[in-house]
């Protein structure tokens, strides 16, 4: 089954975690409560079932965000029952559970870490994005109740996917190891020799950054890129930036509340297709989270254009008015 077919069953990926990162205390962002997300939750289902989904797969966790959220509802809210572990591999896990299950959209809430591993889980999932966590270039803002209704309509067959959404650029990783990995946003490659804290916040060592998002309006990484050449979301390829001392100074906002100087050694755009090598020792940042270590060797970066379908929601619910205008 294709991303999009119509089931009429939507998934919902919640990570509790999301906007909770170190992230709090080196920068002026706000934490997401559990409270808040219970509530997002709970107006996307609402949204879903106004829409006709048949069914909501959701995402557990040791908070249970979705069965507070669905508490007296009308409409058929099932939980995933698997092992819940408190890291990333949940919403991964969570994501390729609900492609098997059948289902045509989902609705992620997090930040681009989550969609990153929803996107590793399900790489042709047709997403309905929520934005819960830090640093929100990959998800946009959007009414929950209106981003339940888009998935429900494209997974009841009313809009069809292919008029409401489009595709994702990725970033595909090749590891010397033979491991592969991907990124929605931007891979840095820093002078760390741990991932501690995940979170990237200290610029001193950086030195490498691949951006396929890179718009002046965001905050994270990214957002160094889009100070020396902006990529649109919509646009193909990316950047390639190199940092360090003796480069040119540009100021960016590296967190909610924090800017950063940094030092621009140079920088080029890079078309779909084409590939970047980056070498060792050092860590990789996938979307502003160090996640891998490189001793020896190093990794191959690919920007490719067939990453997860990205739901319009003014476009799906537009495309749905229309559509109830012709039956009438």
């Amino acid at each position: 089954m294709a991303a999009g077919d119509p089931t009429g069953i939507v998934g919902l990926v919640a990570n509790p975690m999301a906007g909770k990162d170190i992230r709090r205390l080196v920068s002026a962002a706000s934490p997401v409560s559990d409270m808040a997300k219970v509530g997002i939750i709970r107006r996307a289902l609402i949204g879903a079932f106004e829409a006709g989904a048949a069914k909501v797969l959701v995402s557990d966790d040791r908070s249970a965000l979705a069965r507070r959220a669905a508490e007296g509802l009308d409409g058929n809210v099932e939980a995933l029952e698997l092992a819940t572990m408190s890291t990333s591999r949940d919403s991964q896990r969570a994501a390729a559970a609900m492609a098997e299950a059948g289902a045509s959209t989902v609705i992620v809430l997090g930040g681009d870490g989550t969609h990153r591993d929803v996107a590793k889980g399900w790489r042709d999932a047709a997403m309905v994005t929520l934005s819960t966590g830090t640093n929100n270039v990959f998800p946009r803002a959007v009414e929950a109740t209106l981003a339940g209704q888009a998935a429900g309509l494209v997974a009841t067959g009313a809009v069809k996917l292919a008029d409401s959404a489009r595709r994702a650029k990725v970033i595909d990783v090749a590891l010397d190891d033979g491991g592969t990995d991907l990124a929605l946003v931007d891979i840095a490659l820093t002078a760390d020799s741990f991932t501690a804290s995940r979170a990237v916040w200290r610029v001193d060592t950086l030195r490498e950054l691949v951006a396929v998002i890179a718009e002046p309006a965001s905050v994270g990484l990214s957002a160094i890129a889009a100070a020396v050449e902006p990529v649109a979301r919509d646009a193909a390829g990316g950047v390639h930036v190199r940092l360090g001392e003796g480069g040119r100074a540009i100021r960016a906002p590296i967190a909610p509340g924090r800017f950063e100087t940094l030092a621009v050694l140079d920088h080029a755009r890079m078309a779909t297709g084409a590939s970047l090598r980056l070498e060792g020792p050092g860590v990789l940042s996938f979307d502003g989270e160090r996640d891998v270590i490189l001793d020896d060797g190093g990794a191959t970066l690919t920007i490719t254009a067939d990453g997860p379908w990205v739901i319009d929601v003014a476009g799906a619910l537009q495309a749905g008015l229309h559509g109830k205008s012709r039956a009438r």
